[in-house]
């Protein structure tokens, strides 16, 4: 991807498979010769790379507004007629809609859970212990995150099973096969129609008891309004969770002093963990929407305008990063935005945290020597927005 820089404007895709492959290349050119770049695709959208542009933006939610439906991803699978809460809402009511569900997602609520997660990474561990291969993905990192968010949401885990398929069915199929992503955003949004219906009657002490009894502002919220903080809480955390526990897993597979290190020094892995996530960053392009007209850099971005803030360029910007394409597990300071930044920073960055954590301390205990198989039997994430593996075939000892 060297193409000279007026080949690639208007024409640029990043769902493009060449782009998707090895995306780091263009977004090194487009750092440097054109940050502010325009696509004709997907009905038109700018795209920002650089890390100062792209925190900026987090940061200026009055001009690079998420508050309309659906256009966090582009392009969009399913329109829908609700937002996502508090992702597609901005202050100062994203503030207050935040606050309900803030001590839910707080790192003390989440840490409270390690026990419970180590023992589901265990038990996955435990079922394929004895194989020589297993998929990292579909058999550890795909099942881990879908059973810790039962634990999280106080749901019982067996419910997992039928949230991972709808999942699927949403990531995997919104480019190639619409109509069954369509089909499991529909399936999702009544189960948890209904769960919220239940608990406004019969309240427990699970999440969806909390939206279904909380009030916004002096009044119960609505129906729609728990809808879109219960959608956003099943898809939001699930694909990147999984993606952030397979990248590392690939990453340590090929790196072995790396591995080794980290088995020795342990305490090295929080840090470790922030460097996988801008190395690898799970999110690579997230959707904004122009409040305004602006120029940036020399280009008119006009009120209405779809822009995309790229997190994986701007986490290898060697403006903020030193040897930005080399992954350094004791790096420090790393001002990575994986996580994005300002009011609309991930809500969930400590529950996502804390699952890497423990799947990737169990997996070094258990199996130090994995081998990741060759990369015609991986199946990378095809799309552009997010990074990482669909399977993710290895050897458990080397």
């Amino acid at each position: 991807m060297t193409q000279a820089v007026p080949d690639m404007t208007r024409s640029f895709d990043h769902n493009d498979p060449d782009f998707v492959a090895d995306p780091y290349p263009m977004y090194t050119v487009m750092r440097d010769h054109c940050p502010v770049l325009r696509s004709d695709r997907y009905g038109g959208y700018w795209i920002l790379s650089r890390h100062e542009d792209v925190r900026d933006a987090l940061l200026d939610w009055e001009t690079f507004s998420s508050a309309t439906p659906g256009t966090t991803t582009i392009p969009t699978s399913v329109r829908r007629t609700f937002n996502e809460i508090p992702l597609e809402v901005d202050p100062p009511e994203q503030t207050r809609y935040r606050a309900i569900v803030n001590p839910w997602f707080s790192k003390n609520s989440c840490e409270r859970l390690e026990p419970e997660i180590r023992r589901i990474a265990t038990e996955l561990i435990d079922a394929f212990a004895g194989d020589d291969e297993c998929d990292l993905v579909q058999q550890f990192a795909l099942p881990l995150v879908g059973r810790s968010l039962a634990v999280f949401l106080h749901m019982p885990e067996s419910e997992a099973e039928q949230w991972i398929e709808w999942m699927e069915g949403i990531f995997h199929g919104r480019l190639n096969d619409p109509a069954r992503a369509d089909r499991c955003s529909r399936e999702l949004i009544h189960y948890l129609d209904d769960l919220a219906a239940d608990r406004r009657l019969n309240p427990r002490d699970d999440y969806f008891s909390l939206l279904a009894n909380a009030t916004f502002d002096g009044r119960p919220l609505t129906d729609l309004e728990i809808r879109g903080y219960t959608v956003v809480t099943f898809t939001a955390g699930h694909e990147t969770t999984v993606n952030g526990i397979g990248n590392s897993l690939w990453y340590l597979s090929d790196h072995r002093d790396d591995r080794a290190r980290l088995i020795a020094e342990p305490h090295l892995l929080p840090r470790a963990i922030e460097e996988f996530l801008r190395f690898m960053s799970p999110i690579q392009v997230l959707g904004r929407n122009a409040t305004r007209d602006i120029e940036l850099h020399g280009q008119a971005i006009h009120a209405g305008d779809l822009v995309a803030v790229s997190y994986g360029s701007a986490n290898r910007d060697d403006r903020v990063f030193q040897n930005p394409d080399r992954c350094i597990i004791d790096r420090h300071p790393n001002r990575h935005i994986a996580f994005g930044t300002g009011p609309h920073a991930c809500i969930g960055a400590h529950l996502a945290r804390l699952e890497m954590r423990v799947a990737l301390e169990e997996m070094l205990r258990r199996f130090p020597d994995h081998r990741v198989a060759e990369p015609g039997r991986l199946v990378p994430t095809p799309h552009g927005d997010l990074r990482g593996f669909w399977s993710l075939p290895a050897r458990l000892r080397g």
